[in-house]
């Protein structure tokens, strides 16, 4: 999804940080280090963030000639997801307790037994999963401090902030009112930024009325 293709969808960040004067050489550096990593599915871990091509999610191997068109740095986040629904996680530890039970004669299990069971089941139903692959798209103008992300999901966008700041060291300031009225392009003198700073937060609806309406 994002910015070649699919859904327009997307959330505006500003870097508002300079870029040191090697920041191709750093941030190949900080790519590398958190490219994506397969999920293994004889380990624990159920879910995997990181960067790969924008043009092919199973593409990873990115060097600056891939994601560095002109004044823009475009790269993938890719997710994988590989969890086992929970009705099936259910059904194939019962069928495997009834097993043991039978074997051993025995007419219960302990829950520590079962506990052991269930995850030995777990782990053999992932060996058989494929995982789910999310590609999001990532267009981040360097010269202009712009960054586009083209998703829209809160959980996702933090996974996102926390990526990019690991990798390239700088902070992401979200989009809005506020920080873009920072900008210079906005058109704001000094003297209404400042009336800006000062101004409070309104409710534009009373408590009583709101409690009343999600009652309803």
């Amino acid at each position: 999804m994002g910015a070649f293709r699919g859904s327009l969808t997307f959330r505006q960040y500003f870097v508002r940080d300079p870029l040191p004067g090697d920041w191709k050489d750093r941030f190949q550096i900080g790519i590398e280090q958190n490219l994506f990593q397969p999920l293994d599915p004889a380990g624990e871990a159920e879910r995997s963030v990181g960067w790969c091509s924008i043009h092919f999610p199973l593409d990873l191997e990115l060097t600056p000639e891939q994601y560095v068109y002109n004044e823009y740095i475009v790269l993938g986040m890719r997710i994988d997801t590989m969890t086992v629904p929970g009705a099936l996680l259910r059904i194939f530890t019962e069928s495997e307790c009834r097993k043991v039970m039978f074997e051993q004669k025995r007419a219960k299990l302990s829950r520590y037994e079962k506990a052991e069971i269930k995850d030995r089941v777990k782990l053999e139903l992932k060996k058989k999963l494929l995982p789910s692959i999310k590609s999001i798209d990532v267009a981040w103008n360097w010269q202009k401090g712009v960054l586009r992300f083209f998703a829209g999901n809160e959980k996702v966008n933090v996974e996102f902030m926390e990526l990019f700041e690991q990798t390239f060291g700088l902070q992401l300031t979200p989009d809005g009112p506020y920080t873009a009225s920072l900008l210079d392009a906005t058109g704001l003198t000094d003297d209404e930024r400042r009336a800006l700073d000062a101004v409070e937060p309104v409710q534009f609806v009373d408590l009583d009325t709101a409690v009343a309406a999600m009652k309803e």
